[in-house]
């Protein structure tokens, strides 16, 4: 029973710390600031991505590759899942020139966060990934 109440008088005795007011005006400013600053920066990621999405529907247009890209990675065949290789191998052959492929990378990562390279090395096979890597150098 000593040490409930030798922890009550600890806890009555504590030095207290106060916080000023333009402590506390400083924290709170700094904290909406960065509220405002993720905002902002999530509208305008959403906003590129609807200008994105837009100019998916252009063929030949670098948003349209990347589509193609990811409804490859995304594949839906008899089992439900797996990569679609030869959409890939297709996508890639049809890419024009180096410019290109470069404007389809910003469009995938704009498109789905992610970057186009890794989803290759995620998605495919050790050997379906040097095929792509050599289509990719032999053309660009």
């Amino acid at each position: 029973m000593a040490a409930p109440l030798l922890a009550l008088k600890a806890l009555q005795n504590r030095p207290q710390v106060k916080i000023g007011g333009q402590l506390t005006n400083v924290l709170l400013a700094t904290g909406l600031g960065v509220g405002i600053f993720l905002g902002i920066r999530a509208v305008a990621k959403n906003f590129k991505k609807g200008i994105r999405e837009q100019q998916a529907l252009r063929p030949g247009n670098p948003a349209a590759f990347a589509t193609r890209f990811k409804l490859a990675f995304e594949n839906d065949n008899a089992f439900g899942w797996g990569t679609d290789e030869e959409a890939l191998y297709r996508t890639i052959e049809q890419i024009p020139d180096a410019a290109t492929f470069r404007s389809v990378q910003k469009a995938y990562r704009d498109l789905y966060g992610n970057n186009l390279a890794a989803d290759f090395k995620s998605e495919l096979s050790t050997e379906e990934y040097n095929t792509v890597l050599d289509l990719i150098n032999a053309k660009f």
